[in-house]
Order: C-alpha cells, then sequence, then structure tokens
C-alpha cells in the first residue's frame, strides 16, 4: 500500500483516539505518542508524484492534522492545569505541616547593655 493511504490512515486513528473522551488521558497520551511515532516513519516514504486519489488524501490528512493540533494543545493545557493543582495543594499542605516555616523577621532589636 502506498505510503499516503498508510499516513491517512494512521492519522484517522489518531484523530479517533483523541476524540474520544471517555478514555483514561494517561492511556490515551502513551497510545497518541506510539501513533505519532508509527505516523513520523511513514511521513519520510511519501514521496511525489502523487495521483488525485493521493492529492485528496493529503487534502483530508492536512484538515485532520489542524484538529489533531488542536486536541494535542487542549490535552497539553489540561495537563498542566493538573500540574499547577498539585503543586498549589503541595504548597498549601507543606504551610499546614509546618504553619512557622514561611514567617519572617523583617528586623530584631538588639540590647547593647548586656
Amino acid at each position: 500500500m502506498a505510503p499516503v493511504y498508510d499516513c491517512h490512515r494512521m492519522t484517522k486513528r489518531l484523530l479517533d483516539l483523541l476524540e474520544a473522551a471517555n478514555q483514561d488521558r494517561d492511556s490515551q497520551i502513551e497510545q497518541a505518542e506510539k501513533l505519532l511515532d508509527e505516523r513520523g516513519e511513514i511521513l519520510p516514504r511519501i514521496q511525489p508524484p502523487f495521483t488525485e486519489e493521493e492529492q485528496q488524501l493529503g487534502r483530508e490528512i492536512n484538515l485532520m492534522n489542524q484538529e489533531i493540533e488542536t486536541r494535542l494543545q487542549k490535552l497539553s493545557q489540561s495537563v498542566k492545569e493538573d500540574l499547577r493543582e498539585i503543586n498549589v495543594k503541595k504548597q498549601s499542605m507543606d504551610k499546614y505541616s509546618n504553619p512557622y516555616e514561611s514567617l519572617q523577621t523583617d528586623g530584631v532589636f538588639y540590647d547593647k547593655r548586656n
């Protein structure tokens, strides 16, 4: 099978994977990475001249890539938000476990008489 068809099939699988919202995010990321790697191996084999059908598949691949990119950005953003939440929770737990650690003394009075 021609590399254009393989690339189209892999791109479609990747888009379907990212559209599935009911899946565990970690496994979704792992599968997406695997599909991206497989597709990355196919891309260098795509060489012109292209038939009319292959050109149509290429246009479909470009449209799917735009959708994949926006979905990957949303996924990345949600991971970043979760990391921020974890850091905030960690800081609040640290403040709760040791409330006097973050106290600062602005100035100290030294008694020179003693």
